[in-house]
C-alpha cells in the first residue's frame, strides 16, 4: 500500500480506525445531496464502506486515499477520500475497468483540493500500476467534478445509463494527463 505527498495533501490509504471520519463525511450534507440521493447513513453503513475500502486494497493494490490537508508538514485535518476504484458498475462488459472516485466535505470544496488529488492518484495509476486509461463516471449536474476532471486531462467520450441515470463517461490516458506538480508516492513499508 502506498502514501501519496502533494504540496498541500497527505494521502493515505484507509485504516480501521477512520470509521467516524468517513461517516462524518458520509454524513455531511453537500455528500448526501451530491452522492447519497439525499439519504442520510447509518453508523453501520459507514463502517460496511470502510471495511469495503480496506478490502479493496486488499484484493487490489491500490483503491481511495483518505485525504488531509498538511498542517505544518504533517497530516492535519481530514477532508475527504480520493482514489481509483476497480469497478465495473457502470462497465459490466470491462470488469478490469478503473474508476477515480473522489468525496469531499463542503469546507474542501473548490480550493482545488479535488485537483490536486486526483493527479496524484491518476499519476498513480500510470507510473506504478501501469494502467493505459482512467475513467470517470459523473452526474451531468455535478460541474464540480466535471470542471476538475477537466483539470486532470479527462475527456468526454459519450453518456451512459446506469439505475436510469444518465452519466457523463470520461477517460484520461497517458497522453492526455495533467501531471501532478511535486508529488511522490512512499510504500506503506517504507514509513
Amino acid at each position: 500500500m502506498y502514501i501519496l505527498e502533494t504540496p498541500r495533501l497527505i494521502l493515505r490509504p484507509p485504516l480501521h480506525s477512520d470509521e467516524l471520519l468517513l461517516h462524518g463525511l458520509n454524513s455531511d450534507p453537500f455528500v448526501v445531496n451530491a452522492v447519497r440521493d439525499g439519504v442520510y447513513p447509518t453508523i453501520d453503513q459507514s463502517k460496511g464502506e470502510l471495511l469495503e475500502l480496506i478490502n479493496h486494497w486488499e484484493r487490489n493494490g491500490f483503491g481511495l486515499w483518505m485525504l488531509f490537508v498538511k498542517d505544518e508538514g504533517q497530516a492535519g485535518k481530514f477532508v475527504g477520500y480520493c482514489g481509483l476504484m476497480r469497478s465495473g458498475k457502470y462497465l459490466p462488459e470491462d470488469p478490469n475497468n478503473v474508476e477515480i472516485v473522489t468525496g469531499l466535505h463542503l469546507a474542501a470544496s473548490g480550493k482545488g483540493i479535488a485537483v490536486e488529488a486526483g493527479r496524484a492518484a491518476v499519476q498513480f495509476a500510470f507510473e506504478r500500476l501501469k494502467l493505459g486509461k482512467v475513467t470517470g463516471f459523473i452526474l451531468p449536474t455535478n460541474t464540480r467534478s466535471l470542471r476538475k476532471n477537466k483539470k486532470i486531462g479527462f475527456f468526454y467520450v459519450g453518456d451512459r445509463i446506469y439505475n436510469n441515470m444518465t452519466m457523463r463517461y470520461f477517460e484520461v490516458s497517458p497522453a492526455t494527463f495533467v501531471k501532478a506538480d511535486n508529488g511522490s508516492a512512499f510504500d506503506c513499508k517504507d514509513t
